[in-house]
């Protein structure tokens, strides 16, 4: 849209008034306001595909409709009032400069962890903590701040000057655009997170963005001391009780006024396919009658409720109501499943039911058969656990649960779910063979026999089953050269991942350039079932002959993550997510041992009724942001994988200082197929990229962008990895040797140039060959780099 033509559109639209004789409040007269819808079209997706841009354009509007319709405000100008109108940060500020405005609000909404929801404003200050002038956005924030989160019912962060929000140097600020580049007083909401779950799904409620124009409305009229006029709005959320989920189709009768929640066919359709999946029980009920008022609140498969009223007329009357199922419970899912014929006999048994359960007559209604001893017990009010002392293999097994069992309200189960109350349930499995085998090795990294390797490997073994931790004993695993000589000392870790066993070496040095090594396991590897493996396993592998040269470390996940990164909501391209399962994280349990005590975890859960599916992990300030490099180097990363048959790959901005979206380039996707610590590996040095947003080309300055996950179908739907040490490198010999003349004495000579980017020059004399190390500390004395350790001729 042509910036003329935008502002043509907006000066009709924005430009209409109500005459003193028709507004219900006066005072307003000579003021008007800039309404700002934060972004455009449909930017900055939320968790469930409702967009920020779309909720605040539509509050804009009713916040319009409110001041034109009540109020004797002179004018009300918008930048945008439509999801097709694509408008800049500048066209903003420019336009209500140009016109004149007297006022300028701008309507936003968060983004960040799913957990995470509270309001915010922000307004214009200086670097020096004054206000903004001409002032007033401060004043009109503390209004906007104390009503709005009253309005959204949640925390709130405060109302702030921008610049000690986000930091500014003592001669700068405002710090947002909206409030620097604007001529008269100024701020901006932010009503709570698009990308939490919650608000994401009620700000798909028409008349939730009613409610949140309504406390700006207020704040306004308090702010200039004008009296409100007297409303009388009752709201709430409709939820079932023992779910708390909010009930779609919900029909709420005040008086003779009524209002139905939003139902899948109504609403929800737009955004899933999944007729169960979103809800949020928003009603809305306005122009309410003075006095004591009766509210019935029903809906299909509820027992309903009826109560009585007395509405303020100062603010919202909120009202949530939890319904009372009338469903009788089923059971929803067991462990074993129905006609299971391997189950695992040293696993549990599981039930679990659709609504919380009268716990004594479930556990009275229980019998085993045949007649187990084992206990009881409930992980919570839904599910019940049997634990058995022992389940005798190849075995049939049924359990039953009688029709008298009921839920915590009274309903009796029904058991075969065909709709009627007081039928049996039963389950009927059959037991696995008992285990008689030893544990096996599936697969070894290095590869057995396998050459140019990495000279400080992460040496892997990965077994068929789960082992016993007393038999993962360091001393049952070694590395040692093939040619003799002492074992390597290192680290030994196990963890189980997927129900399968992986044990991992650590060497505590990098190992010698070509070089045969042997990696043994003694006899004595045991599984659950006591079966021990009595043969001795053994594999070999050869070391690269060049070094690992390091040329800078990006992230050791060692300070400052969760303000460096990210969460993946957070990211406009982050799609096909199950939001509460996705997320990062700072790791402590599963680290490597030879660097630091810390990784980074990021947690997925996909969608699987959608049709794509990405995660962007994104890096977004701080000292890994400042990393820039180019082409020639290898991205490497060490990945803790879970064997979900998912992918992963990187992402860099290319052309940097240019950051636009057709800049971004990624590597192949890696598919993770395995378990435990592995090093993943860019080498960008071979132009090979993987298909994004850019051109595929690696031809400019780069710097790392993000982590991307994405699903596969059949591939797990649900999992986690864990990232640790993403590093720069590349692969040669650092060392080169004048040997012409031998020096006299040992001497390392300072690093030229310095400082340098992306090389250095470090000389060094030797008086005599012999065993060399050179390595590089940081200012704290912690090792950043060995950039030789090896035998080196005198020269």
């Amino acid at each position: 849209m042509k910036f003329a033509a935008f502002l043509f559109a907006v000066s009709v639209a924005g430009g209409l008034m109500v005459t003193e004789s028709q507004a219900q409040v006066t005072g307003l007269a000579g003021w008007d306001i800039f309404l700002d819808p934060g972004h455009s079209q449909r930017e900055n997706v939320g968790v469930f595909g409702y967009s920020e841009a779309e909720k605040n354009v539509r509050v804009g509007l009713a916040l319009r409709d409110m001041l034109l319709e009540t109020t004797d405000i002179d004018t009300v100008y918008m930048s945008r009032t439509n999801d097709f109108q694509q408008v800049s940060l500048t066209q903003r500020s420019d336009l209500a400069n140009q016109i004149g405005a007297t006022w300028f609000h701008s309507i936003h909404s968060d983004a960040g962890s799913p957990t995470v929801n509270s309001t915010l404003m922000l307004w214009g200050q200086n670097g020096d903590g004054t206000e903004k002038v001409p002032n007033g956005g401060q004043a009109m924030s503390s209004y906007m701040i104390e009503r709005l989160t009253r309005g959204m019912r949640t925390t709130s962060r405060g109302s702030i000057g921008d610049c000690s929000f986000y930091g500014c140097s003592f001669s700068s600020g405002p710090w947002l655009s909206v409030n620097r580049r604007t001529s008269m007083p100024s701020e901006l909401s932010e009503s709570g997170f698009h990308t939490n779950p919650t608000q994401n799904q009620r700000n798909m409620n028409a008349d939730w963005k009613v409610l949140e124009a309504k406390t700006f409305y207020w704040a306004i009229l308090d702010f200039h001391g004008l009296a409100r006029p007297a409303e009388r709005i009752v709201t709430g959320i409709v939820s079932d009780f023992e779910s708390e989920k909010p009930i779609n189709g919900a029909t709420v009768a005040i008086g003779d006024t009524t209002y139905t929640t939003d139902t899948f066919e109504s609403l929800f359709n737009r955004y899933s396919s999944d007729p169960e999946k979103l809800s949020n029980g928003v009603y809305y009920l306005d122009d309410l009658p003075e006095g004591t008022l009766d509210i019935t609140v029903t809906a299909d498969g509820y027992r309903p409720f009826e109560s009585q009223i007395t509405p303020v007329d100062s603010f919202f009357t909120f009202v949530d109501v939890a319904l009372i199922s009338a469903l009788p419970p089923v059971v929803v899912e067991t462990i074993p499943a129905q006609a299971d014929t391997s189950f695992r006999i040293l696993d549990d048994i599981f039930i679990e039911f659709s609504r919380p359960m009268d716990q004594s007559s479930v556990e009275t209604a229980f019998a085993i058969n045949p007649d187990l001893p084992g206990t009881l017990a409930w992980p919570d009010s839904r599910t019940l656990k049997f634990i058995p002392d022992s389940l005798p293999p190849e075995t049939d097994v049924s359990i039953t649960i009688a029709g008298t069992a009921s839920g915590q309200f009274g309903d009796l189960l029904d058991g075969n779910g065909d709709g009627t109350a007081g039928d049996a349930f039963a389950l009927a499995f059959r037991t696995g063979p008992p285990d008689a085998l030893a544990p096996r090795i599936l697969t070894s990294r290095p590869v057995h026999n396998s050459v140019d390797n990495d000279r400080q490997p992460v040496i892997t073994v990965q077994y068929d089953e789960r082992l016993i931790e007393d038999s993962v004993q360091p001393g049952r695993f070694r590395l040692t050269p093939s040619a003799g000589g002492s074992s390597i000392s290192g680290f030994l870790r196990h963890h189980v991942v997927r129900d399968q066993s992986v044990v991992q070496f650590f060497p505590l040095s990098p190992l010698e350039g070509d070089v045969l090594y042997r990696f043994d396991i003694d006899p004595g590897v045991s599984d659950e079932f006591g079966n021990i493996e009595e043969n001795p396993k053994r594999f070999f592998f050869r070391t690269r002959l060049e070094s690992q040269i390091p040329f800078a470390i990006i992230d050791d996940f060692e300070a400052d993550v969760e303000s460096n990164w990210w969460v993946p909501q957070q990211s406009g391209t982050t799609t096909g997510i199950v939001t509460d399962s996705t997320g990062r994280s700072v790791e402590s349990m599963i680290t490597i041992p030879w660097n630091g005590t810390s990784a980074f975890r990021i947690d997925y859960g996909w969608d699987e009724s959608s049709s794509t599916w990405l995660i962007r992990e994104f890096l977004l300030q701080g000292p890994p942001k400042a990393v820039t490099f180019d082409g020639r180097y290898v991205l490497s990363a060490l990945v803790f994988g879970d064997a979900s048959g998912n992918l992963l790959r990187f992402a860099v901005d290319d052309r940097l200082p240019d950051t636009a979206a057709a800049y971004h380039e990624v590597s192949p996707w890696f598919e993770i197929d395995w378990r435990g610590w592995k090093r993943v590996e860019w080498d960008m040095s071979t132009g090979e990229t993987g298909t994004w947003i850019g051109d595929g080309n690696l031809d400019g300055t780069l710097r790392f962008d993000s982590f991307q996950l994405s699903h596969v179908a059949g591939a797990e739907l649900y999992g986690s990895i864990v990232i640790d040490d993403l590093e720069l490198y590349v692969i040669g010999s650092p060392v080169a040797v004048d040997d012409s003349e031998v020096p006299e004495q040992l001497k390392l000579s300072q690093n030229y140039p310095n400082p340098f980017n992306p090389t250095t020059t470090i000389a060094f004399e030797l008086p005599a060959t012999g065993q060399t190390r050179l390595t590089v500390f940081d200012i704290m004395g912690r090792e950043i780099a060995v950039l030789v350790d090896g035998v080196l001729q005198a020269g």
